[in-house]
């Protein structure tokens, strides 16, 4: 049981106002288990500046350390898994040859989601496409619809 409960709860009164100026009911319970905590455990020693509320730092800073060490231990986003970028979907296209015929868009949308299995939407390849007609590694032209078609340059 607590000890000297009357002048704890005389104590909580007076800090009640400024417990209670906090919106967030979270912020609210967890200075009140400080409050607690101090009466248990006796007066707390304070360094210079710190307050009470930087008690709970250690344990999130060791979780986040403890969740970058198991990504570098390779779990799966550490090693890049799932599917490729436009660019890097483009760039692996080019190197299989698919671009010695010409391509439209929608005509590279539809190989990567029936061959490859990997679903990417027209906007994803728009970009790198114009990058890489810039760059020389592709040209473009217009077919009969009036839409660009990529070829290798």
């Amino acid at each position: 049981m607590i000890k000297n409960f009357d002048v704890i709860k005389e104590q909580l009164k007076e800090l009640a106002v400024v417990i209670n100026s906090f919106k967030s009911e979270a912020v609210q319970l967890r200075l009140v288990e400080l409050v607690f905590e101090a009466v248990e455990s006796g007066p707390i020693e304070r360094s210079s500046g710190d307050s009470p509320a930087l008690a709970a730092r250690p344990r999130r800073q060791a979780r986040k350390k403890a969740a970058s060490a198991s990504a570098a231990a390779g779990s799966p986003k550490a090693k890049g898994a799932g599917r490729p970028g436009g660019k890097a979907m483009l760039d692996r296209l080019l190197a299989e040859g698919l671009f010695k015929k010409p391509k439209t868009i929608k005509q590279l949308v539809d190989h990567c989601e029936h061959n490859l299995a990997f679903k990417y939407k027209q906007s994803d390849f728009s970009g790198p496409l114009g990058r890489m007609t810039r760059d020389g590694k592709l040209k473009r032209t217009k077919n009969a619809d009036k839409q660009y078609e990529y070829s290798e340059a």
